[in-house]
Formats: C-alpha cells, sequence, structure tokens
C-alpha cells in the first residue's frame, strides 16, 4: 500500500533500461516470432501491489497442480503503455498481464485478449461477486478479465473529534445518522460549528465521485451513447457543489502531502472512499492510531478500484495460464493475498475467515470486515464504457475549477458537458 492516501497508483515506477531488458526476455510474441520461448514457462506483467509477491514466488518454481508450469512475473510501472505498445507491434506481449479497475478501456481490444469463459471461466462465477465478475466481460459476451481484489468503500471518520463535537460517534449510530448524502451534510454543518477549522471532506471532487459510484449508469451507456448531462450525474455534480456551498470541504487534492498532514493533523474528520484507504491512513496518520472508525457510506454501497488478470491472445499456453489464474486468485490465495498485501479479496466465501475478521487496533478494536464485506456484496452492477475517462475529465477539471478558483458552478456544468460531448464525438460516441 502507498504512504499517501490516494489509489494504488499505476506509473509507479520507471522503466529504463533494466524494464526494457525484461521486456524482451519475458515478453511472448508468437505472432512476430521475435520471441524464443521455452515450453511449461509463461510471462505476466503486473504492477507493484497487484498481485501477491509470495505467491509468484511460489510459482517461479512452479504452479501447484500443474506439473512443469512455471510464471515469471515481470513488475512494470507503465503496464498499460507497454501493453497496448506490444499489442499493436504484435511483440513483446506478454501471456497475462494485469489491468486496472478501468478495464472497459480494453475492450475495443478485446480481440488481443482470450474468451476466458472458453476455457471454463464460467464455472466459476458463483466464487465471486457478481459485479465484480461483470466488470470483466465486454459488451459482446466475451470474457477477457477475471478477477483478482475489489475497493468497496465506507465512510472513514475520527471518533474522537465526533465526540467532541457531540456527534453520534459508534458506527451505527452514524450510519443511521448519516444514512444520505444530504444527512451527512447536515452532520457536517453541525461537526463546523461546533470544531472550527475541521472538516467533513478532503474536496468535492470526492463526493462527486463516490456518489457516481453508487449509480448503475456513469457517463456512456451500452448503446454507446452519452448520459453523462442526465440526472444520475447532475445529482452527483449538485451534491459536490453544495459540498462546498456549505463550507464543508477542506479544499485540498487527494493524495497530496496537504492532504496526508489534514487528515494526521485531524482538519479533515472523515472521508468516503475505499477499503485500500485503510493502508494508507494508518502509515501517514499513525499517531491517531485508535481514533478512526469505519461505518456504511451515505447513499448505499459502492466499489473504487481493484484489478483484473488477463490473457492474451498470443498466450503459448492458453490451458496452463488459465489454470495459473485459477490458482492464484482462488478463495483460499486471495485470502493469502489479502493477509500479505490487504488486496481485499473479490471472493465472499472467505470473508468470515478468521484472518478477515480480526480486531484492528487502529481503528479501535473494530473489525472492518463487518462494514466492507456487506458493502462489497451489496455493490450496483455498473456498466463502465471505455470512454469513461474521456468523459470524466472534463468534469473533474471542471469541479477543480468551481472548488479553488470560484468558477459559477452552473457555467462549469455547462462547459464540462460541452468539453466531454466534443471529446467523445471524434470517438465515435453519439
Amino acid at each position: 500500500m502507498e504512504p499517501s492516501l490516494s489509489r494504488r497508483r499505476l506509473l509507479a515506477a520507471s522503466l529504463g533500461g533494466t524494464g526494457a531488458a525484461l521486456l524482451g526476455l519475458t515478453g511472448c510474441g508468437a505472432s512476430s516470432g521475435s520471441v524464443s520461448a521455452g515450453t511449461g514457462h509463461l510471462s505476466v506483467w503486473y504492477w507493484s501491489g497487484a498481485l501477491s509477491t509470495r505467491l509468484l514466488a511460489v510459482s517461479r518454481k512452479g504452479v501447484p497442480g500443474v506439473p512443469g508450469l512455471k510464471v515469471e512475473g515481470a513488475e512494470i510501472g507503465d503496464t498499460y503503455g507497454k501493453l497496448l505498445t506490444g499489442l499493436a507491434a504484435r511483440a513483446y506481449v506478454p501471456d497475462i498481464t494485469a489491468l486496472n479497475s478501468d478495464v472497459a478501456s480494453f475492450f475495443p481490444h478485446e480481440d488481443q485478449f482470450l474468451d476466458l469463459n472458453s476455457l471454463g471461466a464460467d464455472s466459476l462465477k458463483s466464487q465471486y461477486l457478481d459485479w465484480k465478475w461483470q466488470g470483466g466481460i465486454a459488451p459482446s459476451g466475451r470474457m477477457i478479465a477475471f478477477p483478482i481484489d475489489c475497493g468497496p468503500s465506507a465512510l472513514y471518520y475520527r471518533k474522537d473529534i465526533f465526540d467532541k463535537a457531540g456527534l453520534p460517534s459508534a458506527p451505527e449510530e452514524l450510519a443511521q445518522a448519516a444514512s444520505s448524502w444530504e444527512d451527512y451534510f447536515a452532520v457536517g454543518r453541525k461537526l463546523r460549528s461546533a470544531q472550527p477549522g475541521t472538516f467533513l471532506v478532503g474536496n468535492i471532487a470526492s463526493v462527486f465521485r463516490m456518489s457516481l459510484l453508487q449509480s448503475r449508469k456513469q457517463f456512456v451507456d451500452r448503446d454507446n451513447r452519452f448520459i453523462g448531462d442526465q440526472a444520475h450525474v447532475k445529482r452527483c455534480w449538485d451534491l459536490a457543489v453544495e459540498s462546498l456551498r456549505q463550507k464543508l470541504s477542506a479544499k485540498i487534492n487527494d493524495g497530496t502531502p496537504d492532504s496526508n498532514a489534514a487528515y494526521a493533523q485531524g482538519r479533515i474528520a472523515s472521508a468516503c472512499t475505499a477499503v485500500w484507504w485503510m493502508g494508507g491512513v494508518k502509515q501517514t496518520a499513525a499517531k491517531t492510531s485508535g481514533a478512526w472508525r469505519v461505518t456504511r457510506m451515505p447513499g448505499g454501497a459502492a466499489n473504487y478500484g481493484g484489478s483484473y488478470l488477463a490473457i492474451t491472445k498470443y498466450c503459448r499456453d492458453p490451458k496452463g495460464a488459465f489454470e495459473f489464474v485459477k490458482w492464484l486468485l482462488g478463495p483460499a490465495n486471495q485470502l493469502a493475498a489479502y493477509q500479505e498485501m490487504g488486496l481485499f479479496p473479490s471472493t465472499p466465501a472467505v470473508y468470515d475467515k478468521p484472518a478477515m475478521r480480526e480486531p484492528d487496533k487502529f481503528f479501535g478494536g473494530q473489525r472492518p470486515i463487518d462494514v466492507f464485506g456487506p458493502a462489497a456484496q451489496q455493490a450496483p452492477v455498473v456498466y463502465f464504457s471505455p470512454y469513461e475517462g474521456n468523459a470524466s475529465t472534463p468534469v473533474y477539471q471542471e469541479l477543480t475549477n468551481v472548488e479553488l478558483l470560484g468558477k459559477n458552478p452552473d457555467k462549469a456544468w455547462r462547459d464540462a458537458m460541452a468539453a466531454a460531448e466534443k471529446t467523445l464525438s471524434q470517438k465515435g460516441v453519439r
């Protein structure tokens, strides 16, 4: 987990000379014949924190239950950039690759990946969270990505600060008092009044992001139509703007030194975000151990983040690769990865295992799984198109303009919609 409070980043390292050498050593490229590959060895690309290092070490010696199969993993910072370059050239492509939560961005390239259902993935579906499983299936119905971890979200808050402000501070009490975003803002107003200089949220973009992730619809629908100007997105925009109007935002960007300091010093008293944030706050706000709690997020469950594994069509041993994927990402090993690295399992059967139910001192002895487990199981099935990033970028830019530059929210909304529609029209979105 990163020391900052932001999402684990993909661009974690520069390849440089060593990375270039790794590409030549571990990539395959069956169509170009540019790589000499021995039988029984497969390559996998991933970024730091995406896969269990211990399990990968085991697979280098041999995948359990698959005689003669060994997997060589290459940690590559710009996994996406190198992958797209390799796919375009049909050379130096791995047998297996990690894909982040924006897996939909690879749907236009789905023919470059194997349909995992053709290898038997459909028989395993019941073991995984339905919404997570659906996220790896392209609109054509081909399953190109297999679930790794997920990012169920919750409301993190400083119990000590809420106590001083005379607010509900027990997890269940606060969940009921802040069951909707409007109720959450009402709690924030009382907090601001009782504790001047303490803010409910870090920035308004976080309000927009997390409320939109609670919706089954995003910016582009399954028919490739822009729907970002509809009520489900506008409501999230209005919530974000309202949090600013009520002076509940600290106006600090996520993942920055200022943000980390604000949480450590108690200037930001709560955050709605994903399970992986636990690791970051424990590092950057270590002295606040015991003061934090988690409870249900206002407005309902949502997922923020999580990764997948895909098998490229150039794979030298598709059956062996899928056996490795099944082994690595089965329930038992997802539990092992959680214990090792905090990767939250997408296999709900392990949520009641003792290893996931241990009290957490940082959270006052609370068992976080009691919040994150139900959130993972209740998260909606959300359709993400390949163009979500293109559509959302101008929205986040305009929210920053509203918050930091004082731009009129109505004009900012119009400008965001115009920019999104222009960008998407160039990509064939109606």
